[in-house]
């Protein structure tokens, strides 16, 4: 029987392979800031923004939300007034196409808003200025505001929408101006203009702040700022123009 080596059964086998040093595992990217964030501070949200790579459609969920909700609260706004429009035009109550096409309306161009801004955004303060991300994610100052006022139209008694002083046998273009004229005069009208009014400039004032961290530049922020203020005023105007006129 052969002999056996002291201590030769007491030493480990070595595995093949086990020298090789052991394959790195990479870092996982950097996560994106959330919108949120940019109510929190405009300037760590730009911070961390600035180490992720870019992705123009990273917060168009918050585009589409705001949109939405906008067109919810304009198309609940003027329901009083196409339902009787379209008593008064052939004694039924509206189509759903027409309450759809009052969400869908307001909804188009709060993204062409968003475009807008993007666009007029990068062009005054840069390709740096991560435009497309910073506006995208100032929609987030909306959901909360249009989200009051739609509660505020559903607490809003019907009466408050009715036309005052109609003649008797008006049309139904008649009927629905007059309705409109009666609904832009509600509260909850105003609500939603102050509502639009004020979330514009929030996000004229938090889109500045963000892009001027990441610009480095506040001559920049302010083009980046500037550049879109006046059509993006001009596109909320036109979707609630109706209520404007009335």
């Amino acid at each position: 029987m052969p002999r056996q080596r002291p201590g030769a059964a007491d030493s480990p086998r070595r595995n093949p392979g086990s020298g090789t040093r052991a394959r790195s595992v990479p870092p996982l990217p950097p996560a994106a800031p959330l919108a949120a964030d940019l109510l929190r501070s405009p300037r760590q949200f730009a911070q961390r923004l600035s180490t992720t790579a870019p992705q123009p459609w990273r917060y168009l969920g918050v585009v589409a939300l705001s949109g939405l909700l906008s067109g919810m609260a304009y198309a609940l706004l003027v329901r009083p007034a196409a339902n009787l429009a379209a008593q008064v035009a052939g004694g039924g109550p509206p189509t759903i196409l027409t309450h759809l096409s009052n969400i869908l309306g307001s909804t188009f161009l709060t993204a062409l808003t968003f475009a807008v801004m993007w666009g007029l955004g990068r062009l005054g303060a840069g390709r740096n200025s991560r435009s497309a991300e910073v506006y995208g994610a100032s929609f987030v100052v909306l959901p909360p505001l249009l989200l009051l006022v739609i509660l505020w139209i559903l607490l809003t008694p019907g009466g408050a929408f009715e036309p005052r002083g109609l003649p008797a046998g008006a049309g139904a273009a008649l009927t629905q101006q007059a309705a409109l004229r009666a609904a832009a005069q509600t509260p909850a009208a105003w609500g939603l203009l102050l509502a639009t009014g004020l979330g514009l400039l929030g996000q004229l004032g938090l889109a500045f702040r963000a892009l001027g961290a990441l610009t480095g530049s506040s001559s920049l922020a302010w083009r980046g700022v500037l550049w879109p203020a006046l059509p993006a005023l001009a596109l909320q105007a036109l979707a609630l123009l109706p209520l404007l006129v009335g």
